[in-house]
């Protein structure tokens, strides 16, 4: 069939191959391969330069009782010496732009629709291009304008909504660090929350209109919606918002059941008489679990998890942190704006039963809210720019919530947790392969393959904390803790790399470490895949004092030149 060959020059890898493919009503592009082309391999490594920066953003947005959206959205653009004549940007593809301004100019824009353009993207959104009616000069300042509008919100329930385009219902090309100004105007039996301190709110006839300030400086601005309850907690400097709905959303609500009542003894029948009655069926609606019913719970835990991890890593990027409920079975975490599943809100006896194994209650009663929280240093703090090193982010934020879950729990929580991620890398495909050996962390979005849908979350999320957890092992609790904090410092609005990373950690090494740079480590665990089974076989011979010990330690289910350090422990009586 058809498949794809890319060359773009501008990319960290300019050269793809793969292939559009539809499974199971969903569209992939599978990766065939990516990698340097042989011009750009001769060359030292060097980060592609943006051809622009945005700055300075300044977002007027309207949404209608119909819950359209129409936006303004003016920032500084910046040109780099490298720009091209045509300039690109992304949005959801819920969105049209219909106008865009520079310098008060107008300027062409083209936003084609190009399912596989997004595909190849991996994050859902859609590219734009836009034209100066002037070419820009390099390092001036210019103030872009743009006109866009769409359906990013949707309903999910009486007066519960979806926002389906959370960080990208406006422009945006690289996610620089700046500040933002945002005006929402909105119906006013609605609540509005985003990221920012509130400057000003005030209702004009059927709306509410809320001023915001970001002071600090952020890659991405957010905002969810609903009829809410807040509950608010302080911790010292701190402050946490936890926002829940009022409703439940359509896909929680019970379906109703059916009982079947008998009826009673009588006395026996003669064929002149009319014969007795069957079971008759009676509809019986269960009740509907409370959206409200962790509320306090999950803001006393949040604001735990803000305390624990500040002690660690350093202050967050806001000193106030809103979480809001969001449909579905996920969260996301943006600087100062956490989107929280509804089931972490729900009583654990009241949740689906397809989430009452003891993994799924740990995970959205203690695992979900903590990881989000977590992203407020990986992720919006310490970031990443290339799909490579992706993973570290989730990484670091999972292994955090699970630091998090041992404080309060304990270990043995903790042990539980590592078995189930076990468990699942270790599951077969439909092809019967290992989904872990799908392919290595540093794959990234290229785990996303038709094959195994499932691939791409459980190397990432599930493997990658594995390899924090063997990394504390190596370190020791002290020495891992001291170099996350050090990882915040040194890289704080900034990018790491995956190797940057490893040299970052083997800087904490006992010095009498056998693996002094980390290198052994991450070649089988990050830049490969496979997981051992070791088998340990052992005699005793002869009366003390004589005694021999023989020991012998099996690895199978990996390459022969997969080498793992084992740590023996021989006690005597």
């Amino acid at each position: 069939g058809n498949f794809d060959c890319m060359y773009d020059p501008r990319s960290y890898e300019q050269i793809t191959v793969g292939q559009v493919v539809f499974r199971e009503e969903r569209a992939f592009f599978d990766y065939w391969t990516s990698f340097a082309a042989r011009s750009f391999r001769k060359r030292a490594p060097e980060e592609p330069t943006p051809d622009y920066t945005l700055s300075q953003y300044r977002i007027q947005a309207v949404l209608e009782p119909d819950l359209r959206l129409r936006v303004i959205t003016r920032a500084r653009l910046t040109p780099s010496p490298t720009a091209a004549r045509v300039l690109t940007f992304y949005i959801s593809p819920r969105m049209r732009v219909s106008e865009v301004r520079i310098r008060g100019e107008p300027a062409e824009i083209l936003q084609p629709d190009s399912l596989r353009v997004n595909l190849i993207r991996g994050d859902g959104n859609a590219a734009f291009l836009v034209v100066p009616a002037k070419p820009l000069e390099a390092r001036r300042e210019y103030d872009v304008e743009f006109h866009h509008e769409g359906a990013v919100v949707s309903e999910a329930g009486p007066r519960v909504y979806f926002v389906g385009a959370r960080g990208s219902w406006y422009p945006n090309a690289g996610m620089h660090f700046t500040r933002y100004e945002l005006a929402f105007r909105y119906p006013k039996e609605l609540s509005l929350v985003a990221n920012g301190e509130v400057v000003e709110e005030l209702e004009e006839g059927p709306w509410r209109v809320t001023l915001r300030r970001i002071e600090g400086p952020v890659r991405l601005a957010a905002f969810n919606l609903g009829d809410y309850l807040r509950e608010r907690v302080s911790r010292g400097p701190y402050t946490v918002e936890v926002y829940a709905n009022r409703r439940l959303e359509r896909s929680l609500e019970p379906r109703p059941q059916q009982v079947l009542i008998l009826p009673p003894p009588s006395p026996p029948w003669t064929s002149r008489t009319r014969p007795p009655s069957g079971p008759v069926a009676v509809p019986i609606q269960p009740p509907i679990p409370n959206p409200t019913a962790r509320l306090q719970q999950v803001a006393q835990e949040i604001a735990a998890g803000i305390e624990f991890m500040a002690a660690h890593f350093g202050p967050p990027p806001l000193k106030t942190l809103t979480v809001s409920p969001i449909p579905g079975a996920f969260g996301q975490g943006f600087p100062g704006l956490i989107y929280l599943s509804t089931l972490a809100y729900l009583d654990p006896e009241h949740r689906p039963p397809s989430v009452r194994d003891d993994y799924q209650q740990t995970f959205f009663s203690e695992i979900l809210h903590a990881h989000e929280t977590a992203h407020q240093w990986w992720g919006n703090i310490v970031t990443t720019s290339h799909y490579q090193d992706e993973w570290l982010m989730e990484a670091l934020a999972n292994y955090t919530a699970l630091m998090f879950l041992e404080k309060r729990k304990g270990p043995r929580a903790v042990e539980a947790v590592l078995a189930e991620y076990r468990k699942r890398l270790l599951a077969k495909t439909e092809e019967g392969r290992e989904i872990e050996s799908v392919g290595p962390l540093v794959w990234g979005v290229r785990l996303r393959v038709s094959q195994a849908p499932r691939a791409w979350q459980t190397i990432i999320y599930d493997k990658g904390t594995w390899v924090m957890h063997m990394l504390r092992r190596r370190l020791g609790d002290e020495r891992f803790l001291a170099m996350l904090g050090q990882l915040r410092r040194r890289y704080q609005y900034r990018a790491i790399s995956t190797d940057a990373f490893r040299r970052l950690a083997a800087e904490f090494l006992p010095s009498d470490s056998p693996d002094p740079q980390l290198e052994n480590f991450f070649a089988q665990w990050v830049y490969s895949t496979g997981i051992p089974s070791l088998k340990l076989e052992h005699s005793v011979h002869g009366k003390a004092p004589a005694i021999t010990l023989r020991a012998r330690l099996a690895q199978s289910e990996v390459p022969e030149d997969f080498s793992i350090e084992v740590p023996l422990e021989i006690q005597f009586a």
